[in-house]
Formats: structure tokens, sequence, C-alpha cells
């Protein structure tokens, strides 16, 4: 069963990859990034870690990848993150909370909300957090070597 949601998640990045129209060259890193992403998300959720940590760790994953690959392959970063973060977006969550606002369950709908919006909130903050310790690590590295020029 595992197998088969390593093989969607794969086949949704080169999708996702396709509809933005990214380069058929670029279209495994893609996919590669978006499975570490949600692979990292999967095993902390499973081990009973909250999912919105899960989330912000598996962002945390996809930013730090598409900066070292956009850095290798000489690429902006953003062909990566976006279809690297599609696998964690909570759609299933957002979905149930709309169908709880409409039976009129609206305590349960607020809290799933909350939980969506947190997590949507972890998503963003993960990729930003990693980008910037990314660039600022490889602006401080940059420096050293210049200043001992």
């Amino acid at each position: 069963m595992l197998i088969i949601k390593f093989a969607a998640v794969f086949a949704m990045g080169i999708a996702v990859g396709v509809l933005y129209r990214i380069p058929r060259s670029l279209l495994l890193y893609v996919s590669a990034i978006g499975l570490v992403g949600w692979t990292v998300m999967f095993t902390v959720a499973s081990s009973g870690i909250s999912t919105i940590m899960a989330n912000f760790l598996g962002s945390m994953a996809v930013g730090l990848l598409a900066e070292l690959l956009a850095r290798f392959l000489k690429k902006p970063a953003t062909i990566f993150i976006v279809p690297g973060f599609i696998p964690l977006v909570p759609g299933r969550e957002a979905y149930t909370t709309m169908r709880y606002m409409v039976e009129s369950h609206f305590n349960d709908g607020v809290a799933m909300g909350m939980q969506t919006a947190l997590t949507g909130g972890a998503i963003a903050f993960g990729i930003f957090v990693s980008s910037t310790l990314y660039r600022l690590t490889r602006t401080n590295a940059d420096y050293q070597v210049g200043s001992r020029g």
C-alpha cells in the first residue's frame, strides 16, 4: 500500500510540473523533491508528532532540496519549490472544513478550519525558514571565501 502512495506522490509531482510547464529535463528532480517532502511529512506524522509539525518539517526538506538543486542546476528555486510542496497541501482537511460548515457542524468546522490554516502556515513558514537559512549560510560562506583573497 505504501508503494502505491509513493507512486501517486511521484506522479503528482510530474503532473504538477507539466501543468506549470517546467522543462522536461527537470521533471524527475521536481517529483523527487515532492516525494522526499511527503516522505518526511508522512514519517514524522506516523511517529505520533502533530501533523502541523510534520508538514513544517516536510516543507523544510522541500525548501532545502530546492535551494540545493537550484544552485547545482543553475535554475530558479521556485521551479522546484512550487511542485514540491503540492503533496503537503491539506486538501482533505479543507474539504472536511467546508463539509462541516455546510452541514451546520460549526464547532467541528471551526476546529478543522483552524487546523487547516495552521498546517498551511506551517508549510509556508517551513519553506521560508529553510530558504532563508540556506541563503544566510551560503552568503556567509561566500563572504569568508572572498575575505581570504
